[in-house]
C-alpha cells in the first residue's frame, strides 16, 4: 500500500470514529513504529485479509505513530522461520500458526485431536484464562506472545481409495504427516491408519501415484491445492483444530507503553475476527462447493463414530504427551473446553 492510499485511510477511518475514545492519537513527539509483518498466504488468503484489517485500523488509530508493512506469501519464509525470527526479536509481528506447538510443549495440549466440537469452541478457548495462561508462560520462556488466536478450520480427511464413515475405514490407509509431528503420527496409528512422512510440495503427486492414500486438512487447503483432482473421498470428522495467531516478540511488546500494546493488541483482535468469519465462510460454504462440483464424495460423520475416533487417537496420543506436558495442564485445558461446550450447549 503506497503512502497516498495509506493517508486517505487515516482520514477516512478516522472521520468514522474508529479510534474511538479510549484510543486517542499519540501525541506528534512520539517516536514513529514501523514494522514489517510476514505472513505466508496469498494476499488473498483469509489470514492475509485478517492482517489487512489490522493494518488500516493499528495505522488510522494510531494517527500514523505505526506503520504496517505486510510481506505475504512467504517472502519472509515459512512459518517456522517467521517464529524463529520473532523468538530473537528480528521479526517484530509474525502470522502463527500450529507450528508454535512443536516450539513449545504446552501449546501441545489444544491440539490434541478431536478435542473441540467446532469452530465456535475453539474461538472460545482461544479467549479464555487458561490459554491466557499458557500464552503469558510462553512469553516469558520463549519471549513470544500470541494477541489474537483465529481458528481457521479442522483436518479432515481426504483419500483417493474409498469413502471413510467408520473406525474401521481408516485401517490401512497411508495418510501423510510430517515426520515431526509426533502427534499427528500417533494419532493417524491409533485410528489403524499408516502415518507416511511426505513434504509440503510433494502431496499432490504423492496421492497420484500411490505414496500415500491421503490426508488430513482443511476444506480451505484441499480446494487451494486442488487435491479433489487426485482424491474423491472427503470424510467431515473435524479431528485437529488449526489456528492462526497473531504473535508479537514480547521484548518489542513490553517496550510499547500502554497506548501502542492497546492500539496493537485491539487491531489483532479485528484482523482475527475478520479471518475468522472468511474461513468459516469458505470451509463450509465455498469450498464445499468447489469439491461437490468436482465430483467428490462428501460424508459427514455421526457423533457416535466420531467419538469412537476421538478414543482411539486420543487414546494413543494421551500417554505420550503426558510424558512432554504438566498432565494438570492437560486437565486443565480439557476442562475448559467441557465447560464451553456447556455454556454452548454442545
Amino acid at each position: 500500500m503506497i503512502v497516498r492510499q495509506k493517508q486517505t485511510v487515516r482520514r477516512t477511518l478516522f472521520a468514522m470514529g474508529v479510534a474511538g475514545l479510549s484510543l486517542v492519537p499519540a501525541a506528534a513527539s512520539a517516536a514513529e513504529i514501523s514494522l514489517q509483518v510476514g505472513t505466508i498466504e496469498s494476499p488473498t488468503g483469509a489470514n492475509s485479509l485478517g492482517w489487512q484489517a489490522f493494518e488500516q485500523y493499528v495505522e488510522a488509530a494510531s494517527g500514523g505513530d505505526i506503520d504496517i508493512e505486510l510481506l505475504h506469501s512467504g517472502q519472509l519464509g515459512d512459518t517456522e522461520k517467521l517464529l524463529e525470527g520473532a523468538m530473537i526479536g528480528i521479526n517484530k509481528m509474525v502470522q502463527g500458526d500450529e507450528t508454535l506447538t512443536g516450539a513449545y510443549a504446552p501449546m501441545m495440549t489444544w491440539f490434541t485431536p478431536y478435542l473441540f466440537a467446532d469452530e465456535m469452541v475453539m474461538k472460545e478457548f482461544f479467549a479464555s484464562d487458561t490459554f491466557a495462561e499458557i500464552n503469558d508462560a510462553m512469553a516469558a520462556d520463549l519471549g513470544v506472545r500470541a494477541l489474537a488466536a483465529s481458528p481457521y478450520g479442522f483436518y479432515n480427511f481426504i483419500n483417493k481409495t474409498r469413502p471413510v464413515e467408520s473406525l474401521e475405514d481408516l485401517a490401512g490407509l497411508k495418510l501423510r504427516t510430517l515426520p515431526s509431528s509426533e502427534m499427528t503420527i500417533r494419532a493417524w496409528g491409533g485410528l489403524g491408519a499408516s502415518a507416511t512422512p511426505v513434504s509440503w510440495g510433494e502431496i499432490y503427486t504423492s496421492i497420484q501415484t500411490g505414496v500415500i492414500n491421503g490426508l488430513g486438512h482443511t476444506i480451505g487447503i484441499m480446494v487451494d491445492q486442488k487435491y479433489y483432482e487426485v482424491a474423491k473421498n472427503v470424510t467431515l470428522d473435524n479431528s485437529f483444530g488449526v489456528v492462526n495467531f497473531y504473535l508479537v516478540n514480547e521484548a518489542f511488546w513490553q517496550g510499547l507503553n500502554d497506548q501502542q500494546r492497546a492500539i496493537l493488541k485491539r487491531g489483532a483482535q479485528i484482523g482475527a475476527a475478520t479471518e475468522f468469519g472468511v474461513a468459516a465462510y469458505r470451509n463450509r460454504v465455498e469450498g464445499l462447493q468447489t469439491l461437490e462440483e468436482n465430483g467428490v464424495d462428501i460424508r459427514p460423520i455421526s457423533d457416535v463414530e466420531r467419538q469412537r475416533l476421538r478414543q482411539a487417537a486420543q487414546e494413543s496420543v494421551l500417554p505420550w504427551l503426558q510424558e512432554q506436558v504438566d498432565p494438570a495442564l492437560i486437565e486443565k485445558v480439557f476442562a475448559e473446553v467441557e465447560a464451553i461446550e456447556a455454556r454452548l450447549n454442545r
